[in-house]
């Protein structure tokens, strides 16, 4: 970073994601598990991922990035809601970028023109919601969309989304997910297995209006639910009940598509199946 950025001549100027977006090499190489460069930058200055996953970050600039960026968690930055309003801010300039008329199809969108300006509709947790350069909301009159969802939604559209393979993989298949099947089982797997020991019949009626019974015959599981997060994201979740003769315990797992990281990036991804876990867990009976 040359000495007259204005974080450099403000000390206590907080770094953004667009400062270390700068530093990648802008390829969306997805080398680190991030959809895109922006991606990374993001959750790496919001304290959700390690700057060192990205193998291309290097020289004097890098350097005296991480010596400023090392500075912020004793100044209490990092999951901050500033931290991710600065990330919006850029996220509304960087879609400016995009043509929605061409791009709407591929993420299996609506392009439609809302108060002269572009716009695209898609369906998020079985929601229709509106998305501008300008902001993102719902078309019902439910609760409001938080800063994350609003990021993840613009990484969805910015980020642009493949097609599914049809092949489904647990998140140790990913690359770079070690930490996040860590996460994955602490705050998804063992709090669903946990509170539906024993409960397993009442599932059907917990997914209900946000996923839907699946038949797979050879996971041989004894419930299997699909939840269409996004128009081209879909989570699998398999449950295992508990055997009190036989002392297994309850289970459950999480399945992707094998070119999920196409579509979101690892955190967003870990994100997404916190949020199908609490839409469930409150459904469930304590």
């Amino acid at each position: 970073m040359s000495t007259n950025d204005e974080h450099r001549e403000k000390p206590d100027k907080r770094l953004t994601p667009i400062d270390l977006y700068k530093l990648t090499p802008k390829t969306n190489c997805r080398e680190c598990g991030f959809a895109s460069c922006f991606a990374f930058s993001t959750q790496v200055i919001t304290g959700q991922a390690s700057i060192e996953v990205c193998p291309h970050l290097e020289g004097k600039q890098f350097q005296e990035f991480m010596s400023l960026l090392a500075d912020q968690p004793e100044e209490g930055i990092g999951l901050k809601r500033e931290g991710f309003e600065k990330a919006l801010q850029f996220l509304r300039q960087e879609i400016l970028k995009w043509d929605f008329r061409s791009i709407a199809d591929s993420l299996g969108a609506k392009h439609f023109e809302a108060d002269g300006k572009p716009a695209l509709e898609l369906i998020y947790f079985g929601r229709e919601v509106v998305l501008t350069a300008g902001e993102i909301r719902g078309c019902d009159s439910a609760e409001a969309l938080d800063s994350y969802e609003k990021i993840l939604l613009y990484n969805y559209v910015i980020g642009g989304a493949v097609e599914p393979a049809g092949v489904w993989i647990g998140m140790e298949s990913l690359p770079n997910s070690v930490s996040k099947i860590q996460s994955l089982k602490a705050h998804c797997q063992e709090p669903l297995a946990k509170k539906s020991a024993g409960e397993i019949h009442r599932l059907p009626s917990a997914i209900a209006g946000i996923g839907k019974e699946v038949s797979l015959p050879g996971a041989k599981a004894d419930f299997a639910a699909e939840f269409q997060v996004l128009p081209k994201l879909a989570v699998r979740i398999l449950w295992w009940d508990e055997d009190e003769r036989e002392g297994f315990q309850a289970e459950t797992k999480f399945l992707f598509d094998s070119k999920v990281l196409g579509v979101l990036d690892l955190e967003s991804l870990l994100f997404t199946c916190e949020q199908i876990t609490d839409r469930i867990l409150e459904r469930l009976p304590s």
